[in-house]
């Protein structure tokens, strides 16, 4: 009995060695890309950040310490953008979480009568599917002030043209709206699976104790898509901060710096500004801490949340 013991041991030791291999074999191509796609350009960036390169030779570096975070600041249009980026973000992740909540929860019944809902999600996702300098190349033709098919629309109803890639706020929101239907999709898709995962039998037990629609959406369907509706947040959000093709195309960073984001002056500094790649540098390091500590923040107070429900 002892012997057949130590076998099945021995057997078992040996399928989770292997096991525990073969995990490994197939992490080594992920990681290598990962390291040189994420993790080499970020210690790239971060010393460059402390030395004046210059963008014809690469290899002329000037140690300069602190100067380009001191320049930072001080750079033509700072506070506009800052204020362009952060109204951007919080439009961008408020209406797609609280937009794609509703759709997925639409989505989700089920009913005669009712159009197909793999068709439907297939709708909704595919914008997803589009590139971000395509889908901002779109936007902007729709909103051409004499052509554009959104004019056209407003004066086929009475309306007057709407000038909306040259006023400033307006165009704000226009950059915003076309952001969220690029994100929508991923968003919806997140809450679904959410939604499925929801076991069936506690809107059994909740509909025999009396509870109506909206004591079931609030006391059962909400607090349970507190994990999806985390992950939604944070990943919209650093997608949000980080989004460069799309409000460029559509709006050019015009009227003034007002829709101008932080990743578009990066750009300007690392790849058209001849002496400037050290600053656009720290703009990117200066970026990246923003972003890791806003993260941080809605992930602490979300998870609280989730361990609350």
């Amino acid at each position: 009995m002892e012997q057949l013991t130590e076998v099945k041991r021995k057997r078992r030791s040996k399928f989770e060695s292997k096991r525990t291999w073969t995990g490994i074999l197939f992490l080594i191509p992920c990681t290598i890309l990962v390291v040189m796609f994420i993790v080499v350009p970020v210690i790239n960036v971060v010393r460059y950040s402390f030395n004046e390169v210059s963008l014809a030779d690469a290899s002329d570096v000037t140690f300069v310490g602190l100067d380009n975070y001191k320049a930072v600041p001080q750079t033509e249009g700072f506070t506009e953008m800052i204020i362009a980026t952060i109204v951007f973000a919080l439009g961008v992740t408020i209406v797609v979480v609280g937009l794609a909540f509703i759709v997925a929860l639409a989505l989700d019944k089920r009913g005669r009568g009712r159009i197909n809902r793999g068709f439907m999600r297939s709708l909704w996702f595919f914008p997803a599917l589009l590139s971000a300098a395509i889908v901002g190349i779109l936007w902007r033709i729709m909103y051409h002030y004499t052509n554009g098919v959104i004019n056209k629309s407003i004066q086929a109803l009475g309306g007057e043209r709407v000038n909306w890639l040259e006023t400033p706020w307006l165009t704000n929101g226009a950059v915003i709206i076309a952001a969220v239907w690029l994100l929508m999709g991923m968003a919806i898709v997140i809450f679904l699976a959410g939604l499925q995962s929801i076991p069936t039998s506690l809107y059994e037990a909740a509909r025999i104790d009396g509870a109506s629609k909206r004591q079931i959406r609030r006391n059962i369907t909400i607090p349970m898509m507190a994990p999806a509706i985390t992950i939604n947040v944070l990943t919209i959000s650093i997608a949000a901060f980080k989004m460069y093709e799309l409000p460029w195309f559509i709006s050019l960073g015009l009227p003034g710096y007002t829709t101008r984001l932080l990743t578009q002056r990066i750009y300007f500094y690392g790849f058209e500004a001849t002496n400037l790649m050290g600053i656009g540098a720290a703009l990117s390091v200066v970026l990246i801490i923003v972003i890791t500590l806003i993260s941080l923040i809605q992930l602490f107070v979300l998870r609280k949340r989730e361990d609350i429900f």
